[in-house]
């Protein structure tokens, strides 16, 4: 991956998060898409985090992974490793059938962490 421009990172974070709420308040939301939504968004996020500080940005969707990176250059993103580790299950395993049975409330969680990381993300890129 290619770190050159962290704001395209951001763009498509924001593309992610914008896609699940709107395919959230269709009559009957695919709830598995919104969930795999929420967790690219918080993955892009992460990612142009370690790409605004030059980062090497590894090739997972594993989102512990990717903010215990940033935890390398920012301590306060402890406060998101739970969030992180909410989300990740949505990378792959939402994309099959028969692998999770995905409820309603799994999806508004989704949501609220994945909006709570790119808040936290975007303030500490506004405000290093």
């Amino acid at each position: 991956m290619d770190n050159k421009d962290w704001v395209n990172w951001l763009e498509y974070a924001e593309n992610d998060f914008e896609a699940a709420e709107i395919l959230s308040h269709q009559v009957k939301p695919k709830l598995e898409i919104v969930c795999y939504h929420c967790q690219q968004c918080a993955e892009k996020m992460l990612k142009a985090y370690i790409a605004s500080k030059n980062g090497r940005l590894q090739k997972t969707h594993d989102l512990v992974i990717l903010c215990e990176a940033c935890i390398n250059y920012d301590s306060g993103f402890e406060k998101i490793l739970l969030h992180c580790s909410d989300l990740t299950i949505y990378s792959s395993e939402v994309r099959y059938p028969n692998i999770l049975e995905i409820e309603y409330y799994h999806m508004q969680n989704a949501l609220t962490e994945a909006n709570q990381i790119r808040k936290f993300v975007r303030d500490k890129l506004t405000n290093p």
